[in-house]
């Protein structure tokens, strides 16, 4: 078996050691923005490799927030407007989508839709982000690969890296941790910086 950079990780002490071979500095990241980062994700995985479909509440809600005037307040909108529809309403999937972008994001308020973008141009975009974020040998990068293209969750991965090092699966598994969070945390804010090239109007 070739040994990706995920491997690599069993060589970090802690998630400081890790943040500082990597320069990766300390960025956290509300539930909201993690939706945000999570939607896209998928996408980005679901059109490179993987085949599940984002459909349910948490993946509303980020869809909902690539397609909208970015602030902390609209995303507050989305997740009550969705998380009500969800629980309360019953929908689901593409219905759940329209429905509640009828009602944070209505015709009357078109011109402040970033795009209405397919899944192919959403996932272009996030391909972009990573490819100027992530080094090809960063373990961080091969983690995204592995959890959004190949569809492994975090024990998968953890696993696999105990089975070729024989190091604790439990000690690979915060390992794993540590690179999902500087993914996301560090996807979001690059993904934020490059909308707001893009679009002036949303770092008002």
């Amino acid at each position: 078996m070739r040994l990706t950079p995920v491997f690599s990780m069993v060589n970090f002490t802690d998630d400081a050691h890790f943040r500082r071979v990597w320069k990766h500095p300390k960025k956290t990241i509300n539930s909201r923005q993690k939706a945000w980062v999570n939607y896209m994700l998928q996408v980005w995985g679901k059109v490179n490799a993987g085949d599940d479909s984002p459909g349910g509440a948490i993946n509303v809600i980020g869809r909902l927030m690539i397609r909208s005037q970015w602030s902390d307040d609209k995303a507050k909108q989305i997740e009550s407007v969705v998380m009500r529809l969800y629980e309360e309403d019953g929908l689901r999937g593409d219905a759940l989508y329209q429905k509640a972008r009828e009602l944070v994001i209505p015709q009357s308020t078109f011109s402040n839709i970033i795009a209405l973008a397919k899944e192919s141009d959403d996932a272009a975009f996030v391909e972009r982000v990573m490819v100027k974020t992530f080094h090809r040998e960063s373990p961080v990068r091969d983690v995204a690969i592995r959890r959004y293209c190949y569809r492994n969750c975090t024990q998968d991965i953890a696993r696999l890296i105990s089975q070729v090092t024989r190091v604790d699966i439990q000690y690979c598994r915060k390992r794993v941790v540590w690179c999902e969070k500087v993914l996301e945390s560090e996807i979001f804010y690059a993904m934020k910086r490059e909308l707001e090239k893009e679009f002036p109007s949303i770092a008002a």
